[in-house]
């Protein structure tokens, strides 16, 4: 697969997926993680929310894995390095969520042939309000 180019502003918004009932179920399955206001509708309806909501890091990693689907990380990527997440809305069962992508910062390190790179993430919610926001920091093999 041909990689996109790699460049400091470069900003993409990816397709949108839907997060339901199985997406929180296997979630809470795999980490272990079954609070009820993730798992139990009852519960849910008398929260602030009324709803069932996805846990956050299932949020963070949609969106993390809607960016990959673009093909800017591929073969790119040999480690993380930091990430720094906040979480200003709930994701509810049956929203659909995009990733605003941008490259705010790319600069090659002291290997050569390895860039240090910072993608600022915005994850909107079919309603336009940001609901995660974010930035991951990767080491990456510079392109040639």
């Amino acid at each position: 697969m041909t990689r996109p180019p790699l460049y400091q502003g470069l900003s993409f918004t990816t397709p949108g997926r839907t997060i339901g009932e199985a997406d929180i179920h296997l979630f809470a399955g795999l980490v272990g993680d079954f609070t009820p206001i993730q798992v139990d509708q009852q519960v849910a309806e008398a929260s602030v929310h009324g709803t069932r909501i996805a846990h956050g890091p299932l949020g963070l990693g949609t969106a993390i894995g809607l960016a990959t689907l673009s093909g800017i990380f591929g073969e790119r990527v040999l480690g993380l390095r930091h990430l720094d997440w906040d979480f200003p809305g709930p994701i509810r069962m049956g929203d659909t969520i995009r990733s605003h992508v941008t490259v705010a910062d790319l600069r090659p390190t002291s290997k050569p042939g390895r860039n240090l790179a910072v993608f600022a993430f915005d994850v909107i919610n079919q309603r336009s309000e940001t609901v995660q926001r974010g930035r991951m920091t990767v080491v990456l093999r510079a392109d040639p």
